[in-house]
């Protein structure tokens, strides 16, 4: 054998393992490509369940501040009707 066959021969070789390997690269991109657009789907779910629970707490704090106000006013009603039930009381009996 010759030397520019055996040169021929190394680099059909070589030409064949660099296919194999670029093969081999391509499938792993896909799966990487593929993973990552698993990974954006989770994280474009996790901004919107985000969302979606924190206009949900803004809700419930704005609720209870106002039930909390309700109930002020409440008893505060409450506690002048009283004061002046008792004034009422006291002056129709200072007799």
């Amino acid at each position: 054998m010759s030397q520019i066959d055996a040169t021929e021969a190394r680099l059909n070789t070589h030409e064949i393992l660099c296919a194999e390997r670029y093969k081999g690269i391509e499938i792993r991109m896909d799966n990487i490509e593929q993973r990552m657009d698993s990974i954006s789907a989770d994280v474009k779910e996790l901004k919107e369940a985000t969302a979606k629970s924190t206009g949900e707490i803004k809700n419930m704090l704005t609720n209870a501040k106002d039930e909390k106000f309700k109930v002020m006013i409440t008893a505060t009603a409450t506690i002048i009707v009283s004061l002046l039930a008792m004034l009422g009381y006291v002056i129709t009996h200072l007799k």
